[in-house]
């Protein structure tokens, strides 16, 4: 039965979510709520809908911004000057993405059943959302992956051998670029970071995997828009227990609604900065000290976007695809890469089992693992011996 929200609780409740499963990446709640919050406020409902609900005929088709870290200082004007870059056509996010699909749509000749989130993250699903309310759709209550990612290839959909394309593609100038077919989904993620460098970023609207829902299927990570919510609803409901609740009760909702334990606790001693090439990846590592029970430990978290591994002094004690949110102990709130963590703030580390069977196989944990990254080294389960 389709799921339809039409009040601020349940969106501040899928926005904490969303950040939680973005693990660092994809956006802060406020990027969410930004989005999906307007809406509830004019009286609008979105609607999520089980895949098992949808025809098996019904095309689908994920909506998402690719590019990476735009710099800090906007293009030089003569720049834009003499590409004619004078006028934004799509200054805001969802207009360029519903351009997108209908880019795609119309090019393919078919009409959507519903969108699907390439991922969950707080930033990337609510743009899904309200991408798919602008064109009259519902949302599918799943996405790809369990969790944000990097890469486009890291998905179920490769772990199944769908290519993304065709993929369309369209900035805020307005230009508009149909990528036919790519040698891989790595190519068609590079093309898309060379497109966000021509056009000076701020995200490229890019749509693709276009399929049958019977195609998506096997693909899906299926309830994990509602797993949003509800995890959501367990950071909070812990957040609204301090004062004098001690942390172990604060968490102790998100303990029962995810099966997983905090890590560690402790204060960022310092943020350490691998690459900042424009348009590409965020790549940095956090190094913290333990405080209270993890007292005397050093502990590393190393970044691509989103945590991805985590040393205990020198020893790995976690690995993606498994799912690591640095939260506020103060306030349960997950915190982001975008600059969330600086020397001197304390942190707690909460991880939990990747939500997908897939994740745990040797083919899932080859491709959303740490040599995927190029971390020399194979998957570590966390929950062995990492206490």
């Amino acid at each position: 039965m389709a799921l339809v929200i039409s009040d601020l609780e349940t969106v501040e409740n899928l926005c904490w979510g969303l950040a939680f499963f973005g693990t660092g990446g994809g956006g802060r709640v406020e990027a969410g709520l930004d989005m999906l919050a307007p809406a509830i406020r004019a009286g609008r409902k979105l609607t999520l809908v089980s895949p098992d609900e949808l025809s098996a005929n019904d095309w689908t088709c994920w909506a998402i911004i690719l590019g990476g870290k735009d710099p800090d200082e906007p293009p030089p004007a003569a720049d834009l000057a003499r590409l004619g870059l004078d006028k934004e056509e799509f200054p805001t996010l969802v207009p360029r993405l519903v351009e997108s699909v209908r880019e795609l749509t119309g090019y393919a000749g078919v009409s959507l059943g519903a969108l699907v989130s390439m991922e969950l993250s707080s930033a990337a699903t609510s743009a899904t959302i309200m991408t798919g309310l602008e064109l009259g759709i519902p949302t599918i209550d799943g996405d790809y992956v369990g969790r944000a990612i990097p890469e486009l290839e890291l998905s179920k959909m490769e772990l199944l051998g769908k290519p993304p394309t065709p993929l369309a593609m369209v900035d805020r100038w307005g230009n508009r670029i149909l990528v036919k077919s790519a040698v891989n989904a790595t190519m068609a993620d590079w093309i898309g970071r060379m497109v966000s460098r021509a056009a000076y970023g701020r995200g490229i609207a890019t749509t693709g995997h276009l399929v049958q829902v019977s195609e998506a299927r096997p693909a899906l990570v299926k309830g994990s828009l509602s797993r949003a919510i509800a995890v959501g609803a367990a950071l909070r409901q812990g957040s609204s227990k301090q004062g004098g609740a001690s942390k172990d009760d604060t968490l102790a909702p998100l303990k029962a609604a995810t099966g997983g334990r905090v890590l560690f606790q402790g204060e960022a001693t310092s943020v350490d900065w691998l690459s900042n090439e424009p348009y590409m990846w965020r790549e940095l590592v956090y190094t913290i000290e333990g405080r209270g029970a993890w007292a005397g430990a050093t502990y590393k978290v190393w970044v691509k976007n989103e945590h991805h591994a985590i040393w205990r002094d020198d020893t790995v004690i976690a690995t993606s695809p498994d799912i690591f949110a640095v939260l506020d102990p103060q306030t349960n709130k997950p915190l982001t890469t975008l600059g969330d963590v600086t020397p001197g703030r304390p942190v707690t580390v909460f991880g939990m089992k990747a939500l997908d069977a897939a994740w745990h196989t040797a083919a899932g944990r080859a491709l959303l693992g740490p040599r995927h990254f190029g971390l020399g080294f194979d998957y570590v389960d966390f929950e062995q011996g990492s206490r």
